[in-house]
């Protein structure tokens, strides 16, 4: 790939709209990028613009929760999220931001992180309405593959349907 391709970013070849009824969700994404389902107890789907490389993806995964959320749980889990961020080796948290309504709250942050002797860099977002969870995460292999990729995972990220 040459550097004006690069920085000209991905081109699309189209958009698909997968459906997730049973978790009660739909995600646009980009039309040749490769799913695969998570495993070892996640119940979520993984994108890939790579079907052999998954260090660059989209993955999205809705939980059930044992107790609904309300308004007034906002303080502790955007403490939890914030420890779990922490929590990773090397975090550099670049921005966060929340949004609280009576019915919803969600959480997001941009972030690089050491996975062994690599740098990644993710954007998470966590959606809680009733008692459901729904997490979201746009990573790239490296900051310079996310920066590349952003464009299509800001069109997902923001396209999300929640039913």
């Amino acid at each position: 790939m040459t550097d004006e391709q690069k920085s000209a970013g991905p081109r699309y070849h189209g958009m698909r709209k997968y459906l997730a009824p049973e978790a009660g969700y739909a995600i646009w994404m980009p039309s040749d990028w490769y799913p695969r389902e998570m495993t070892q107890g996640h119940q979520g789907t993984l994108y890939a613009p790579n079907k052999d490389d998954y260090t660059t993806c989209f993955s999205i995964e809705k939980r059930l929760l044992e107790y609904g959320v309300r308004q007034k749980d906002a303080p502790i889990l955007r403490k939890g999220f914030v420890d779990g961020l922490e929590s990773l080796p090397g975090c550099e948290i670049e921005s966060q931001d929340e949004s609280i309504t009576p019915t919803l709250i969600m959480f997001e942050a941009r972030f690089t992180f050491l996975e062994g002797e690599t740098r990644r860099k993710r954007w998470v977002r966590n959606v809680y309405w009733g008692k459901g969870q729904l997490i979201m995460i746009a990573q790239g292999a490296t900051p310079e593959a996310f920066e590349y990729w952003l464009p299509m995972f800001f069109n997902t990220m923001t396209t999300v349907q929640i039913s």
